[in-house]
This record gives C-alpha cells, structure tokens and sequence, in this order.
C-alpha cells in the first residue's frame, strides 16, 4: 500500500513540476523602435517592385514563405536601403520594413519610379515591428503578421502588429526587453542593418552579405543596380565583407569609420558599428588579411573578429581565384 501511494505521490509531484516550469516560460521580446513600415498596394505591385529590389518577390507565393531579405539599390549598385518585406493577406499588397530614418526616402524612391502604374506608396504609422527571441505562441499567426528572420534563424522571429493592439495581451509571460538585445545579437553575429551600418549610397550589397543572407536572387530578370551586382559575383572575388567586432573591453565612444590595422599596422579595414557600452560592433574587413592577423586594432583599443558561423562554405571558384590572387 506504501508503494502505491509514494508512486501517486511522485506523479503528483512530476506533474506539478511540469506544470510550474511551463508557468515560468516566457517569450523575450524588444519592440524596433529604429524600423518603420512602409506599405505598397496596387495592381502592379508585384512586377513594380521585382524590378527595383534585389530579390526574387515571387518567392512570396511559395507556401509558407511570409517574408523575404532583400535591397534597393541606386544606379551605380550601391545600397540605398536594407529592408525585410511581407506579403500580408491583403491582395496586391506588400509591407517593406526598413529604418525609421529611412522611410520618406524609400517612399520617394519608390515613388519616383512609379510613373503611371495603379500604385500607392504610404508609410503606415500605426504598423510596429517587434522581434521575438524565443518560440511564438502557435495561434498568434491569426492577430499579427509573424514569420522567421529570413536572414538567419539566429535572429529569432520577426512580428508586425498593429499599435492598437498590445503584443503583452497576445502573448502570456511576454518579456519586454529594456536593453537592446537585438542590436547586440546582430552585432555578435556580424549583420550590419540600417542607416547607420550601412550609409546609403556608399556600400555595396555582396560586401554587406547580402547573398548570404538570402538577400540578392541571381536567376530573376533585370533590376535597378544589377549589373555591378551581378558582374562581382560571377566573375569577381569579394574581398572584403561584414564581420564581427569584438573589442577586448567596453571602449570609450569610437567614431564609425576609424581604421581597422593589423601587428604591422597596415589597414584591414573599417568599424561600421558600435553597440555603446558593449563590446561588439562590425566591421567592413579584408577577410584574409584580418582572419591571419595575430593582433588587430582600432586606436588603441584591441580586437578580435571570426569567421561567423552562419556565412557558407566557399564555392571552388571562389578558392581557387583566392589561391591564385595571392601568388
């Protein structure tokens, strides 16, 4: 009879675990408040867009595939604006969310290109961005627009809800970031994002791993900044790319666009981004040149940086033109 009761009892007490550590699950998220939303609707959305954008946007009529990585470009091939787009349930519609400093420049981007096409260009004020760190709710696809980063599943999940709603009430045992974990995330992973890492008009998409990032199609028709785009990745090596910046210490405030030097002092590169109070940024570095340096550094603060994990194992081609570059 003891035994009985002592295996109910440890059920009962297996359960009652279960059930406390299911109560203290929470979902960390941080709303974005340096991105904005801009919203595209019309007949010719679709084809308008494919031809200003980097990506394929016919990969959003794939079943579950909510949302794309993709840039805009200017004539010469250099990044005018990152930016994540959505293809909402509205027919004819796709919501382009990129830096809040960015908005009335895209929209009369957009809108210089529109000429006689059925389409309206708007950014919507009441649309927020929020990221998600850990696993959604399964229902919560039904109040908001969710879907993965497409970029890298480290990123987590990104959401576009409507202001008038509260992510809180949507989500139990929400926690709402104070700090801004996404910014170190990106950081830590070597993405560059916004006005900031990326001056518009001055950087160039395979550098900031555009492709890599799921960012750029090779097989669709003509865009706006293709050729440059196109003719560097079929035929040229890219030297220099985005990578992480980790400095030994939190360093003073550091300007972006201070030198990267190696033991020798000669250049490596560039910092393109600081989380102040951190240790981590990015860079814009020669990818050799910085990975078999012994010492790095920016003034006088040391760093360190790596390979990271998510970039693709090199193509043949791209060693093979790497062995030879250096003979």
């Amino acid at each position: 009879m003891w035994r009985c009761v002592q295996v109910v009892n440890l059920r009962a007490l297996s359960a009652r675990s279960v059930r406390l550590v299911h109560q203290q699950c929470v979902v960390n998220a941080q709303e974005l408040k340096e991105r904005g939303i801009v919203k595209v609707s019309g007949t010719d959305t679709g084809p308008f867009l494919q031809g200003l954008m980097t990506n394929d946007i016919r990969h959003l009529d794939e079943k579950n595939k909510y949302s794309m990585y993709c840039m805009f470009l200017n004539t010469q091939g250099r990044i005018l604006y990152d930016a994540i787009i959505y293809s909402p349930d509205e027919s004819g519609s796709y919501l382009i969310e990129c830096d809040t400093e960015c908005l009335q420049p895209l929209v009369k981007h957009l809108s210089m290109f529109r000429v006689r096409r059925k389409i309206t260009v708007t950014v919507e004020e009441k649309m927020r961005p929020w990221v998600l760190f850990d696993q959604p709710p399964e229902d919560l696809s039904k109040e908001v627009i969710l879907s993965k980063d497409p970029r890298v599943k480290e990123l987590g999940w990104r959401v576009v809800i409507d202001s008038s709603k509260s992510v809180s009430q949507l989500i139990k045992n929400l926690c709402v970031e104070k700090t801004d974990r996404y910014t170190e995330l990106r950081y830590q992973l070597g993405i560059g994002e916004g006005h900031r890492d990326m001056p518009p008009g001055t950087c160039f998409p395979l550098e900031y791993n555009c492709d890599y990032l799921h960012g750029v199609s090779f097989h669709k028709g003509c865009y706006l900044g293709q050729e440059l785009t196109a003719r560097t990745y079929h035929t040229g090596v890219i030297r220099k790319r985005l990578m992480p910046v980790v400095f030994q210490q939190p360093p003073d405030p550091v300007h972006l666009e201070t030198t990267v030097t190696d033991e020798n002092g000669s250049r490596v590169g560039k910092l393109r981004g600081h989380l102040h109070g951190t240790i981590y940024g990015v860079g814009l570095l020669r990818i050799q040149q910085a990975l078999s340096a012994s010492q790095l550094k920016i003034g006088t603060n040391s760093i360190n940086t790596h390979r990271p994990t998510w970039w693709p194992i090199e193509a043949p081609k791209d060693r093979t033109q790497l062995d030879s570059s250096s003979l």
